[in-house]
């Protein structure tokens, strides 16, 4: 599965990278590629990375959703890894 967020406003980046990693976990999937783009601005890249963005307002939002394994792939994309108990 993968979701494009470059380009987005912020606001929108965030909703549409937690429904996706919502969609992702409830659709049994083991990974999602997370695309925000390298060349202009690191914003979303920050949001996705950082422990204090995506992984905190999807352990608020989904609780039900286990620990993210976060991977920059490079090039403007991240892996998630969801690791399920």
């Amino acid at each position: 599965m993968k979701v494009d967020l470059h380009g987005l406003p912020l606001s929108e980046a965030k909703l549409k990278a937690q429904i996706a990693v919502a969609k992702g976990w409830s659709d049994s999937q083991s990974k999602l590629e997370i695309v925000h783009g390298h060349n202009l601005g690191t914003v979303i890249k920050d949001y996705i990375q950082n422990s204090e963005g995506l992984r905190k307002d999807v352990n608020q939002i989904y609780p039900e959703v286990s620990d993210l394994i976060l991977k920059d792939k490079g090039l403007g994309s991240t892996i998630v890894k969801f690791k399920r108990r």
